[in-house]
Formats: C-alpha cells, sequence, structure tokens
C-alpha cells in the first residue's frame, strides 16, 4: 500500500516540476485544455488506487470523489505555485481543467473496478 502512495506522490513531483520551469519550449504547444485535463487524470487514478488500498470489491463513489476532490486542492496549489514562476500566471480556468480531468478519471476508474468486480476478475497488482 505505501507504494500505491509513493506513485502519488511521484505523480505531484513531477508536476511541481513542471510548474516551476518558467519556458516549457516545445511542450508549451500542447494546448492546456488537453494537457491539464490528462495530467490531473493520472493523478486521479494513483489517488484512486492509494484510496482504495487493494481491497477486492469495488470502489465507492466516495472514494472516487475524495479522490477527484483531493486532486482538484493540489491543482489550486499548482496554481498558487505558478504564480510565483516567472513567465507562468495562475489561472482559475485551469483548476477547472483540473477537475474536469480528475472527475472523468475518477468516476472512469470507478466504473472499471466495478466490472473487474462483477467479472471476478483477480485483483490489479500492488
Amino acid at each position: 500500500m505505501a507504494g500505491r502512495w509513493a506513485l502519488v506522490v511521484a505523480w505531484m513531483a513531477i508536476v511541481f516540476r513542471v510548474s516551476s520551469i518558467s519556458d516549457l519550449g516545445r511542450a508549451a504547444r500542447v494546448p492546456d485544455w488537453i494537457s491539464h485535463p490528462l495530467e490531473y487524470a493520472v493523478g486521479a487514478v494513483l489517488v484512486c488506487r492509494a484510496l482504495e488500498g487493494g481491497r477486492r470489491r469495488p470502489l465507492t463513489l466516495s472514494t472516487a470523489l475524495t479522490a477527484t476532490l483531493l486532486v482538484t486542492a493540489y491543482g489550486v496549489t499548482d496554481e498558487y505555485h505558478q504564480s510565483f514562476v516567472p513567465g507562468r500566471t495562475a489561472d482559475p480556468m485551469d483548476v477547472v481543467k483540473d477537475l474536469a480531468g480528475a472527475a472523468i478519471a475518477g468516476t472512469s476508474y470507478r466504473e472499471w473496478r466495478r466490472r473487474q468486480a462483477a467479472a471476478g476478475a483477480p485483483e490489479p497488482a500492488r
């Protein structure tokens, strides 16, 4: 279970590091309506996995919502962090994009786990 949380922390560190870069170069060409939802979708799946802790039952709605809210809260702190990085700005709409990606991923992960449990599929590797 600690490994699952280590992945969450690693994801957070990567997001923080990328947010610290003033000039993203070619990566800046990716529209933020694509990059933000994808970035926070990954975070939501990782947090869902960490919160479920390897249990062999479907992910609850409250757990998926908790993951979505935690990841979105991190998005808020990331925007605040960017306000101190030269060449970067804090944009509340980016948080909306973060929330969208996290919500879609959290609910999709929940549905995937529900189907796995219904099919009697083995538990994913820990």
